[in-house]
């Protein structure tokens, strides 16, 4: 890299030149110097960064050594330094080299190390004893900012645990929580603390983009798998956090939308790690402050199966894991539950079954006033049958209303009476509507206001039942007054009838309330999977309409308020026109539609389907000689009507379908999501205890309700008189502030119960155990087996461009290692055939100093004897007889051996010729000479 980079922006002092010059060989200025110049860097230094990025070992090691060593914090064009290299190309040798050398800033290197996921490199950096446990988290922009290191890479507000969070380094963020290093959550956006007034002054964007990183190193799957007890409710609460703050800062929306929509996937995708049942429900009916889940009973769940997280996904919008195979099997299975096979069977069948329940319903609704614990209170207590009959109650309540309405146009004598007395119907009615009035009451009990008021078709539930209220209350009021005093007469045509009358008011309310009654059906379109998805597209629509709105308001404000200032002048004229031709001063005149604001504005509304005539801006006064045209004035108003007309329908009508559109289509993309996720809010009305008897049966009081009403009030005395008499209670020795820890509550767990096997001790922390798993038990493995899955994915991602660059870099280093291993056997090989030669010459030349006895090989380090010994060495004299004795010795077995050759060949030619001469005469002399030298 840095000899390409190198070669690209020019090593030399000669720069390159420029194009438009002819030849003139004078470099372009850069007048940035964004790189180093490398013309300026020392070629030893060069050498030195270049075996760094090669991989040569030896090269670097002979560069750090010696008499001038080269300085191990220089850097290359790029301005990295020869540690950062290393760490980038994944070497450890080389890393731990420099890891040795005194003075080594290790800088960036510690976050390339985390990038690359090399744990050995990262434990050896941290080890390092410039790296304290501080600078892992929140001390590491402090010690940049004061080093003055800037890098180009990264921000100082990058600290090293918040990168491994970021990457999803599982390994390597655990050895960072293991020394210490931690991450302190950014205060909440309206904080008026001092530090974070003050690095909002300092720095405004720095504080953002602060917060950003640290959200982002809260919100991966590292950071929660490692450091919550509880990593699906910090994946809620963090999502619906980010949500929140998208919203308030709206310069980072899409970032925040991003890592709260990673938070979601993750609360997802452990939801995903369930093997079975129990798991799912440990996991969607954990309490708040209990941790054992009662396991499901035969037969069916368990009447104590509360979905306490299920409700708590519901709250923070958690669609992706509420529409969840898991999560949805489970729902079905206890919302069909006492139904066997009821999914399996067809339409007809389905619809006759239904038929024939809702014609049993008063022999059921009788059997469980009775016996409520009977078989038949336990199926007319399941989440089906209660839909189906509040269902089938509601129907019921649409039926009377339209028979009410028919009733009433075919009785002409209710048009001249004044507060009628209800009829029988009316009364049916009105006792309907007091049982849905108890039903939300008891609704509101239960769950709570806040948990009320945040479903909007409580809203519309709300507003219906007011509106009947009211409308019974007035026509009460009406019949008192008409009936009870003498006053009023009692049959009086409605012309006739004050304007505010109480009836009059509350016919309009109960026709009102009839609107909201058929519009609540939609509600149980939800239930249904093609008509549920076109609901939640309405809804949406309804938004845009809302939004829509605002925006018409403001644009007929602004046509209205123009037209009335322009014909608000001639209301006087005209008036006094008319009344002069009708002869009166009070005529009825028919007044211009633009002469005030309110008819304005009507006139505008109306004219955009066309109900306005467009002559209406004209205004026809009558003068001396006729009609008088204000052309001006008319010309002006037909203008600003024209463009009214054409802003309004060109532009703001098509925006408004536009609009719609767009929220169908984003509905239609994730409709089984959107779906499933309005089913289940639906079902989860359904599923809790209470409101089992549809309207109006919940009226009647049953004896059930009568024990749970006298058993109320008894504890509620017990109560009392406990505290009465004893005013502080000891508390027993195991109720303390302090929770037991998990691990005693886990053996106690795992102790074998009755007809359990005693060898479930012996399962693994995978493995299914006997009786109710703990939630801290299963969360362990879900998170186990997340980690697991998402390291098979990374082995499984194909070969990028980073694998082949650690592979180059191994085969260089490799291809270096071997080059350094020859020359190093080379050397071993001639300095051991130096070492033979020279023992030989020594042998030869200090004969002598073998001992008389002849037991040892006197040879000694060096090429000259060791005059200072004393032995019984041979003398000058008979070491050159020993001399010539060896060499006439050899000289005579090398003749034997060449006559024994001759001999051989004379035999194998079978020639009885003279054998012949073969070696000639030699001196003695120069032989001898010619031996003692080669050896």
């Amino acid at each position: 890299m840095d000899s390409l980079a190198t070669s690209r922006y020019g090593s030399g002092r000669r720069g390159p030149m420029r194009q438009g010059s002819k030849g003139s060989g004078r470099a372009i200025p850069i007048p940035l110097e964004p790189l180093k110049p490398g013309s300026r860097m020392d070629p030893q230094e060069r050498l030195f960064l270049e075996a760094a990025e090669r991989g040569d070992k030896h090269t670097v090691a002979r560069c750090l050594q010696g008499p001038n060593p080269v300085n191990v914090n220089c850097t290359n064009i790029l301005g990295r330094s020869a540690i950062q290299i290393a760490v980038d190309n994944e070497n450890t040798e080389i890393v731990e080299l420099l890891l040795h050398q005194d003075g080594v800033k290790i800088g960036d290197a510690l976050l390339y190390a985390i990038r690359e996921g090399v744990y050995r490199i990262v434990e050896m950096l941290i080890d390092h004893p410039s790296i304290t446990r501080e600078m892992l988290g929140f001390e590491w922009a402090k010690t940049k900012i004061c080093s003055g290191e800037q890098s180009s890479e990264y921000s100082p507000d990058i600290s090293p645990v918040i990168l491994a969070a970021t990457c999803n380094q599982f390994e390597i963020l655990q050895l960072l929580l293991s020394r210490g290093a931690t991450i302190a959550k950014p205060h909440v956006l309206s904080c008026d603390c001092e530090k974070c007034i003050q690095q909002v002054n300092e720095d405004s964007l720095r504080h953002s983009l602060l917060r950003i990183h640290t959200f982002r190193a809260l919100a991966s799957p590292a950071w929660i798998s490692l450091t919550s007890p509880d990593p699906i409710l910090t994946a809620f609460k963090l999502s619906w956090e980010l949500q929140h703050l998208a919203k308030r800062e709206n310069e980072f929306k899409d970032t925040y939308n991003t890592l709260a929509d990673s938070c979601k996937k993750y609360a997802c995708d452990l939801l995903d790690q369930c093997r079975s049942s129990e798991e799912v429900i440990a996991v969607l009916n954990k309490e708040s402050d209990e941790d054992e889940v009662p396991p499901p009973q035969e037969g069916g769940y368990d009447e104590k199966l509360s979905l306490s997280r299920l409700k708590l996904a519901l709250k923070y919008e958690q669609k992706q894991f509420v529409s969840h195979p898991n999560c949805q099997q489970l729902l079905t299975g206890i919302w069909y539950e006492g139904l066997p096979g009821w999914r399996k069977r067809n339409v007809i069948t389905k619809s006759f079954m239904c038929i024939m329940l809702i014609a049993m319903l008063p022999l059921f609704v009788l059997n469980y006033l009775i016996v409520p614990r009977s078989r038949v209170g336990q199926i007319l207590r399941s989440p089906f049958m209660k839909f189906l009959y509040h269902s089938a109650s509601f129907a019921a309540f649409l039926t009377m209303l339209l028979f009410a309405s028919t009733e009433m146009v075919d009785d002409e004598s209710r048009a001249f009476d004044r507060g009628p007395f209800p009829s029988e119907l009316e009364w049916l009615i009105f006792i309907w509507v007091a049982g849905f009035v108890w039903a939300e009451v008891k609704q509101v009990w239960e769950e709570g206001c806040k948990a009320y008021i945040r479903q909007w078709w409580n809203w519309m539930d709300f507003i219906m039942l007011s509106l009947y209220l009211c409308s019974f209350s007035l026509r009460m009021v009406s019949w008192y007054q008409v009936h009870m005093t003498d006053a009023e007469p009692k049959e009086l045509n409605r012309k006739d009838w004050p304007e505010y009358d109480p009836t009059l008011i509350s016919e309009g309310l109960f026709a009102i309330a009839n609107v909201f009654s058929f519009a609540r059906i939609i509600f149980l379109f939800q239930a249904n999977p093609h008509l549920g998805p076109l609901q939640i597209s309405l809804g949406c629509m309804l938004i845009d309409i809302a939004k829509f709105l605002f925006i018409f308001f403001l644009v007929v404000i602004s046509f209205a308020c123009g037209l009335n200032q322009l014909y608000f002048y001639f209301n006087r004229t005209l008036k006094l026109e008319r009344a002069a031709r009708d002869n009166t001063t009070c005529a009825a005149t028919k007044e211009n539609p633009f002469l005030s604001l309110g008819t304005t504005l009507v006139t505008l509304f109306w004219s955009l389907f066309g109900l306005t005539n467009k002559n209406e801006v004209r205004m026809n006064l009558m003068g001396s000689d006729g009609v008088v045209k204000v052309f001006f004035t008319e010309g002006i108003g037909e203008t600003l009507f024209i463009v009214y007309h054409a802003m309004a329908i060109i532009v703001l009508i098509n925006m408004l379908i536009a609009m719609m559109s767009n929220s169908f289509l984003t509905i239609e993309d994730h409709a089984d999501r959107e779906w499933k996720f309005a089913r289940s809010k639906l079902w989860m009305g359904y599923f809790d205890e209470g409101s089992t008897l549809p309207p109006p049966f919940n009226l009647i009081v049953s004896p059930k309700s009568i024990y749970y009403f006298f058993r109320g009030w008894k504890r509620l005395l017990c109560k009392c008189i406990r505290r009465n008499r004893r005013p502080k209670l000891r508390r027993k020795s195991t109720e303390g502030t302090i929770k037991q820890c998990n691990g005693d509550q886990i053996s106690q767990s795992n102790r074998p119960s009755k007809g359990s096997n005693s060898a479930s001790s012996a399962f693994g922390a995978d493995q299914a155990v006997p009786g109710p798993p703990l939630y801290q038990d299963v969360m362990r493995r879900l998170v186990s087996r997340y980690i697991h899955q998402i390291k098979k994915q990374l082995r499984q991602d194909g070969v990028n461009e980073d694998d082949l660059l650690e592979i180059k870099q191994d085969i260089s280093s490799l291809r270096y290692e071997l080059r350094e291993d020859r020359k190093r056997e080379s050397a071993r090989t001639t300095g051991h055939m130096d070492n033979l030669k020279r023992d030989i010459l020594r042998s030869i030349h200090c004969i002598g100093g073998l001992p008389v006895n002849g037991i040892t090989n006197g040879i000694h380090d060096g090429n000259t004897m060791p005059h200072s010994m004393s032995g019984n060495f041979l003398s000058q004299n008979e070491i050159e007889t020993l001399k010539n004795e060896i060499v006439t010795s050899l000289r005579v077995e090398m003749r034997e051996l060449v006559q024994e050759f001759a001999m051989n060949q004379h035999n194998m030619n079978s020639s009885p010729n003279h054998l012949p001469n073969i070696l000639p005469p030699i001196n003695s002399e120069l032989y001898h000479t010619h031996l003692y030298t080669q050896l």
